[in-house]
């Protein structure tokens, strides 16, 4: 028997540039990095169940959304995970597992993943960041699910570390003094906003730090990371420009240009300073990317013997 296959990854983020609320509307604007979740979906027509990890229960609903949209009552399946990016640490772990696999399904089903489409399916499960679009993008993401494509990725290293701990994201935005805090934080809010605009159009990366600064800056009332100011110290005494944060999530990372001698230098000697001065249990060094659902033009059938 012949099975249709289809393969997709979307990358994860190094937190949000900027999250806060326009008007009231909460928003963010994703940090995309080249960490991926890669999922490949290899359909059964009749099988009715899919075949996936057992704690995957957000791709799992993604599915089945999906075939109830298309119709499809009796497909099924087996979901095998490729790539995976850390859970909980606020890198879009769900989002991308949600844009991978519904991206991996339509391909099989001979279908274009268009990222609109995968984003008002990630929303349905919940609120979700923007990494299935191209570029850098602005979302509404709890209300009204506006979306704004603001330019593309500018090149940057990433130097990212967490304390441990996870954060669950639905939870976070249903907290009850979530808007009380986008209420106080609004002009500082707006100011990061316009910085980012300016430095995305500008392929300004230290205009985006800047921005990304003042946002996680904010964010500390809500989600305190008590080692902030210290490593924001060491990283502007390094020669980096500000830092970026997982507005709901663990991750904290100090932007830097992203020249070979930067790289090599966090890669050596400034990733193992950062080891032993925060003792974090996560440490990473990524590069920025250019976002958005990437597939591998696996649109065929797969024989099963």
């Amino acid at each position: 028997m012949n099975f249709s296959v289809g393969l997709a990854r979307c990358p994860g983020t190094c937190g949000e540039w900027v999250q806060g609320a326009h008007g009231g509307v909460p928003f963010l604007v994703d940090c995309p990095i080249d960490r991926f979740a890669e999922i490949k979906v290899t359909l059964n027509p009749h099988g009715g169940q899919w075949d996936l990890p057992q704690h995957k229960t957000k791709v799992l609903q993604v599915l089945e959304l999906l075939k109830e949209d298309l119709g499809l009552q009796t497909l099924g399946g087996q979901v095998e995970f490729l790539q995976q990016l850390p859970e909980g640490k606020g890198m879009a772990s769900s989002t991308a597992d949600i844009s991978a696999a519904a991206a991996a399904l339509l391909l099989a089903l001979d279908q274009n993943p268009a990222p609109e489409q995968v984003m008002k399916l990630a929303l349905r499960i919940e609120p979700s960041d923007s990494v299935m679009f191209p570029g850098i993008t602005a979302l509404e993401h709890v209300q009204r699910h506006n979306y704004r494509f603001l330019g593309s990725s500018i090149p940057a290293l990433f130097l990212a570390l967490d304390w441990g701990g996870s954060i669950d994201t639905k939870a976070f935005n249903a907290r009850p003094g979530l808007g009380g805090h986008y209420r106080r934080f609004e002009g500082a809010i707006q100011r990061a906003y316009k910085l980012a605009l300016e430095g995305i159009e500008q392929g300004d990366i230290e205009k985006l730090a800047i921005s990304g600064t003042i946002s996680a800056q904010c964010n500390l009332e809500i989600n305190p990371k008590p080692q902030f100011k210290p490593f924001l110290d060491w990283v502007l005494q390094n020669g980096g420009l500000g830092v970026v944060t997982a507005h709901s999530g663990t991750l904290l990372a100090g932007v830097f240009p992203a020249t070979e001698s930067v790289e090599r230098a966090l890669r050596s000697h400034l990733q193992r300073e950062v080891q032993q001065r925060f003792n974090p249990v996560y440490l990473d060094v990524f590069n920025s990317h250019p976002g958005g659902i990437i597939t591998k033009n696996l649109k065929y059938r797969e024989n099963a013997g």
